[in-house]
């Protein structure tokens, strides 16, 4: 297969349909409605904050710092596979053209954020009077060209260094498309040009560099092998994902939440199974996300009732995911070595959930006492999220897989 069109073809609709695979579990029913609320509840907030929004707030800075984070992260999207450092070298002559439809599906995949952070802002920069119809025109299209100058220029900035000091050439970009948009929008034309002529010559600089280096295969790789294997994470939580894999981290900053090992230890279990909550990145780090989830729910949803459903519905998905995460992976376990009676895992399971959530529901409660003060709706939402635990817990279908 000597066509490297026809090649990026097939990695393209190969890797459409993995997408496709994992993405139908995670936009279910139960997320949608998550989703439903979360985004109603927002907006609603958003709204009535605009209201009461005073003229002197700095809604142009804010719109510009959002836009231009939005405008500078985004890694090219190569679907290079570890094969192609080989394979490829007899076509590299020809390997521009294969860059290049990645670097175009890079663009219309990362672009639609930049312009939702731009929608979402312009009825705060409207309340502000900030900007009118022409200069939003405008600043569309500055967002456009500057994700499309964007996208090239960190490629050609990793390709001419072998994809080191990225950090660098991020923050140089943020800085320059914080810069040009907020000339646009504070109303500051004359500035403008300056910016977009300094932008170009960055690009330029590093477009004449990186087509006399060789192309870095490794990097490329390195980089479309992270990107899909943080995908593979995040389809994790709502499905299992057979190749994927885990990293575990010591967080010695959390041994005061698990006692020291001693002889004699009645409940070894629930040692192991929480050393192994605490150690696992990808479940540690997903009960820290959706109890952030709800705590922030608890902050900026007005509603109680639709706090209750929030921050049951985020109790429900903690519950269940650390349930599975915790029953799965049994081929061989410590406690194998062990004389231990059979069927203690399953309780111990169920036990260490339960811990958990009870500390997610005074989370909850804490941060629901500082938000509305004190009151019986602050309880009555960390008695639904223990509530809706306990059930999720006891329903759950653990296997007994103690040998």
């Amino acid at each position: 297969m000597n066509n490297l069109r026809e090649i990026w073809a097939k990695r393209f609709v190969h890797y459409m349909t993995e997408l496709q695979k994992y993405m139908k579990f995670v936009f279910t029913g139960h997320l949608a409605i998550v989703l439903l609320f979360t985004i109603g509840a927002g907006g609603y907030a958003y709204s009535e904050w605009l209201k009461e929004v005073p003229q002197n707030f700095p809604s142009a800075i804010i719109a510009s710092v959002l836009i231009g984070l939005a405008l500078v992260f985004g890694a090219p999207v190569t679907l290079l596979k570890p094969a192609d450092i080989v394979f490829f070298l007899p076509l590299e002559k020809k390997l521009e053209d294969y860059l290049n439809r990645s670097l175009r599906y890079s663009l219309f995949s990362q672009l639609p954020i930049s312009l939702l952070l731009f929608v979402v802002m312009m009825p705060l920069l409207s309340a502000t009077n900030v900007a009118g119809k022409q200069q939003y025109l405008l600043t569309f299209i500055i967002i456009l060209l500057v994700k499309w100058m964007y996208v090239h220029t960190e490629y050609h900035y990793r390709r001419a260094n072998d994809g080191g000091g990225v950090f660098k050439d991020q923050l140089i970009r943020f800085i320059l498309a914080a810069l040009i948009l907020y000339s646009m929008l504070a109303g500051y034309p004359l500035f403008i040009p300056v910016i977009g002529l300094v932008m170009a010559f960055y690009y330029l600089h590093y477009k004449k560099k990186s087509a006399i280096n060789p192309f870095p295969y490794e990097h490329f790789i390195t980089l479309e092998q992270n990107r899909m294997m943080r995908f593979y994470r995040f389809a994790n939580y709502f499905t299992d994902v057979p190749h994927l894999k885990g990293s575990v981290s010591r967080r010695a900053w959390l041994g005061f939440l698990v006692r020291q090992a001693k002889f004699g230890q009645t409940s070894p279990q629930r040692y192991l199974l929480k050393r192994t909550l605490i150690r696992t990145d990808d479940t540690f780090w997903l009960w820290v996300r959706l109890t952030a989830l709800s705590m922030i729910g608890v902050v900026l949803i007005p509603f109680p009732i639709v706090v209750y459903l929030f921050v049951g519905a985020l109790a429900f998905a903690s519950s269940i995911q650390l349930v599975h995460a915790l029953q799965a992976g049994n081929d061989f376990r410590m406690d194998m070595l062990f004389p231990e009676p059979i069927n203690t895992r399953t309780p111990a399971i169920r036990k260490t959930v339960s811990s958990v959530q009870l500390l997610q529901a005074l989370f909850v409660l804490i941060t629901a006492l500082i938000t509305i003060g004190i009151s019986v709706t602050p309880l009555l939402m960390a008695i639904v999220v223990l509530l809706v635990s306990e059930v999720t817990i006891r329903s759950s279908n653990v296997k007994n897989r103690d040998w």
